[in-house]
């Protein structure tokens, strides 16, 4: 296979270099290709490449110093690749932005005609302080140009692709980071727990701010960034030794601007600062970067900094190695703290690493396997749109039943707080919050907040922080037992009249277990659950909390993260039955039964197999049998799980008490046969299902005869499908935003709520959603928007239109969209919008020649301004006939 590698800077040079370096690609044949017209880049890229490669020439598809525009240059980068894959007879192409300049004209010549492998080369999850109808920023388009395959980092890219995506089947697939995901020092330094100590407290600090090109990328005015970068230095140099690291892509004048700077050192833009070079900093300072990677391995501390003018934002990652702050005083307190005490003032809240980045120890060869298997993609026609289904609830889904089940609480406010005692997705716990967060942030203008109750040693402090916050989501009833403040936290919070919710994860045998090991927290617990909505992940727990009290507990069930790759079992089992369990080993989990049944298994001569996945804990009682007839695995990862439940046959869950578990729910997923205790909650949704069964007594008699009935049926497709689809992550997620009350995607568009675009626009013509300085960026996971655009405009529905077109526009910039939405405005007399509209549709692709005849026929409702516009758009239409008349007359002879 003939692979080319799409390259636009040196690092693009590295990831080809992993990717050839894979051992499964000594079968194909790899072909460097860059666009650079003036020289500079494709002298760096060509360096890198005689550094890396011994005999791969790099090939530029210009000629230095071509005498072209910068318009005619863009338009020949589509034409020349084109060109240069034909005459090389290139099977694939690698490419690493889909949204920068060139990468979109790549995308758009080779997307129909060759497969085109889009691999991330930077970090995409930033969220957005504003956003409008228009392009706000590179990386929230990234992957729109329907490559054959997506290449990820992790689940939260992935779920902003998948969530952003009209096509369920996105080809997005979670590998990992080239050079990241597969380096044991970065898996260390991301699981870290602690961190060395800068110099002697009182001795000057050695800092280094790392800039970025945020002027010449237009994230930034020039007035800004410079302002931003003086004032940083001014406030930094009184802590000790200030360096700055330009960009290597930093333009000239912006170099010379820096070397102006007082007290500072300005250090040579081409030089990379790795992991070893940064050891030397006690403290580096940057915007938005991937940089944060280095840091952590050279375990330097790093600031994240976000100034009030600039619109992007690094996410909070819990780390202690990192801070993101959003003004120069929060910097200049963060430095002041290191350069007294020696310690870092890191981010006690935030989420995971692992949301980011999964780490793999085969990053090169999965992504190289997605580059074998891609497939130029096939246009699917747009199904015929129907009228929804106004029948009785019967006849919907399980998920679509349980969501009717929480409608109607319509209180839309906008910023959620989500308490816990960690977030992370080592613990079952945490898994379906972190989850649903995820894609609440890719579909919703929702601004959400971690917060480590654990970290915290008065209310006040608390209370303090959640200011802001509309919605409180408390996860677990742990932090009642094991925090000094959850209680009296709750109560204040009860009496500002905020809205509290938990979302409770505990059965009754925890229940009665915790409330032996910490009464009076649990007493006090009691009291104050009737006074917040209880959210619950099964009927029976929901009855539970009844007892206690609670008025109107509501069932939102849960969900698992997005395995996209998920195996299936097989459908037949084998001759020797496989039977697995995955839980932490504890009497709980029912580890005396499982033993029990597995040597009762063997004394029956049963050829059955059994194995347990999950860590030893220390709740085994002196008198729990652990069966040497069983494999005892131990903790293994999310992916060696999901392929040892594809190698089984039945999922034995053998919990004595166990409210909705996750395990289950992945087992439906693979479609694995089902065993549980009838009081598990996995029974209120699959009994009666083919390929489930449950055991009244709990008895290892009873649980061996289940797992015979289960064996000698097949599991139902159908009927898995429709449970799989309860716990899927959308409809999870719009079960959780109702019963919370959020805003969804509805509320960005319509009015009735602060931010919604119906509210006006902001002195820069863009619309604020949040009020707080982490606003998420909006999105939502629609389907056919087109087509429900042509059908408002069609029918006369403008509202609706412009609402549909809006949200359109988010993702891409389709002519007619821009061509209807401006007709809109002209008839409204809102000549500015429909001017820009227009604008954006004379530089859009498609027909050029219908495009000019429809622009020159709307500006003719543009009044004066729309004179101009339609003998542009006339002489343009014009032109465009010639030249196709010459072309075919030129091609006739």
């Amino acid at each position: 296979m003939r692979i080319a590698v799409f390259v636009e800077n040196r690092n693009g040079v590295g990831l080809a270099a992993q990717i050839m370096n894979a051992p499964e690609a000594q079968a194909h044949s790899f072909h460097l290709v860059t666009a650079d017209r003036d020289g500079d880049v494709a002298g760096w890229i060509e360096q890198e490449a005689a550094a890396r490669f011994d005999d791969l020439k790099v090939h530029n598809l210009f000629q230095v110093d071509e005498a072209l525009s910068g318009a005619e240059f863009l338009e020949e980068v589509g034409h020349r690749i084109h060109a240069f894959t034909d005459r090389e007879r290139i099977d694939r192409l690698v490419f690493f932005n889909d949204q920068s300049q060139r990468g979109r004209r790549v995308a758009g010549e080779l997307g129909r005609t060759l497969p085109l492998i889009l691999v991330q080369d930077g970090h995409l999850d930033f969220h957005f302080k504003k956003t409008d109808s228009g392009l706000r920023d590179q990386n929230w388009y990234y992957g729109s140009s329907s490559p054959a395959a997506v290449c990820v980092w992790g689940p939260a890219t992935a779920h902003h692709l998948l969530f952003r995506q009209a096509d369920a089947d996105a080809p997005v697939h979670i590998t990992g980071a080239l050079g990241h995901s597969d380096d044991p020092q970065l898996l260390r330094a991301a699981r870290s727990t602690t961190h060395r100590h800068a110099k002697r407290p009182g001795e000057p600090l050695r800092m280094v701010i790392l800039d970025q090109p945020l002027s010449d990328q237009k994230k930034l005015s020039r007035g800004d960034h410079r302002q931003q970068l003086t004032e940083l230095c001014e406030a930094l140099t009184a802590f000790g030794e200030v360096e700055i690291k330009p960009h290597p892509s930093t333009l000239r004048g912006h170099l010379e601007w820096l070397q102006n700077l007082p007290d500072v050192t300005v250090l040579d833009e081409s030089a990379l600062l790795e992991a070893e070079a940064l050891d030397g900093y006690d403290l580096a300072i940057t915007f938005f970067s991937t940089t944060y990677l280095q840091t952590l391995r050279a375990g330097t501390p790093l600031i994240l900094f976000s100034p009030p003018p600039l619109n992007i934002v690094f996410p909070t990652i819990n780390h202690p190695l990192l801070r993101n702050v959003g003004t120069v005083g929060e910097l200049v307190d963060v430095a002041a703290d290191l350069q007294r005490s020696g310690k870092f003032t890191a981010n006690v809240h935030g989420e995971p690493v692992e949301h980011f980045l999964t780490f793999h120890e085969d990053v090169p060869s999965r992504v190289l396997r997605r580059i074998e298997e891609a497939e130029v993609p096939v246009e699917r026609p747009a199904p015929r749109w129907s009228a929804p289904d106004e029948g009785p609830q019967a006849h919907l889904s399980r998920a679509e039943r349980a969501l009717r089940a929480v409608e109607g609480r319509l209180n839309r406010p906008r910023s959620l707080a989500i308490l816990g005692l960690g977030f992370s997705y080592v613990t079952g716990v945490a898994i379906p919050v972190l989850t649903y967060t995820q894609a609440l942030l890719a579909q919703s203008p929702v601004d959400i907040r971690y917060f480590d109750l654990g970290v915290y040693s008065r209310t006040e402090d608390v209370l303090a922080d959640l200011e802001g916050a509309e919605v409180v989501l408390i996860n677990s009833l742990a932090p009642f037992w094991r925090s000094p403040l959850a209680n009296e936290l709750t109560e204040a919070l009860h009496a500002l009249g905020r809205t509290v919710v938990l979302y409770a994860h505990e059965t009754e045998y925890v229940m009665n277990f915790e409330g032996e090991q910490h009464a009076l927290r649990h007493a006090e617990m009691l009291k104050v659950l009737p006074k917040i909505k209880v959210l619950c992940v099964s009927t029976s727990q929901a009855d539970m909390f009844r007892q206690l009290g609670v008025s109107d507990p509501v069932v939102v069930y849960n969900t698992v993260p997005l395995d996209t790759h998920r195996a299936r079992a097989r459908r037949t089992p084998g001759e020797r039955p496989r039977i697995v369990m995955v839980g932490s080993m504890q009497d709980r989990k029912g580890l005396d039964l499982f033993s029990r049944v597995a040597e009762l298994a063997y004394a029956q001569g049963l050829p059955w197999r059994f194995a347990w996945i999950g860590h030893k804990t220390w709740r085994i009682g002196p008198s729990t049998l652990l069966s040497d007839r069983v494999e005892w695995m131990g903790a293994l990862s999310r992916d060696r799980v999901r392929e040892e439940l594809a190698a089984s046959d039945v999922f034995f869950l053998s919990s004595v008490d166990d409210p909705m578990p996750l395990s289950v729910v992945e087992a439906v997923q693979q479609r694995l046969r089902a065993v549980t205790y009838h009081r598990v909650g996995s029974r209120e949704v699959l009994e009666g299902v083919p390929g489930y069964h449950s055991f009244a007594e709990y008895t290892p008699e009873a649980a061996l005869d289940a797992l015979r009935k289960v064996l000698d049926e097949e599991v139902s497709e159908q009927e898995y499908q429709d449970v799989e689809e309860l716990f899927d992550i959308s409809a999870f997620t719009a079960r959780m935003t109702t019963a919370l009350g959020l805003a969804g995607p509805e509320d960005v568009v319509r009015g009735g709520g602060a931010g919604a675009v119906g509210d006006g626009p902001e002195p820069d013509g863009e619309t604020v959603y949040g009020e707080g300085p982490f606003a998420a960026v909006l999105s939502r996971h629609g389907k056919y928007l087109a087509e429900d655009f042509t059908r408002h405009l069609t029918s006369g529905k403008h509202d609706d239109a412009l609402r549909v077109g809006t949200e359109i526009l988010r993702r891409r910039q389709p002519v007619d969209v821009l061509i209807g939405m401006a007709e809109i405005r002209a008839g409204r007399g809102e000549v500015d919008e429909a001017h820009r509209l227009l604008s954006a549709a004379a530089i859009a692709g498609g027909d050029r020649a219908r495009v000019w005849s429809e622009i020159s026929r709307v500006a003719g409702a543009l009044g004066s301004r729309g004179k101009a516009i339609r003998q542009l758009a006339r002489k343009e239409s014009i032109r465009i006939d010639l030249s196709n008349r010459s072309a075919r007359l030129l091609k006739s002879d």
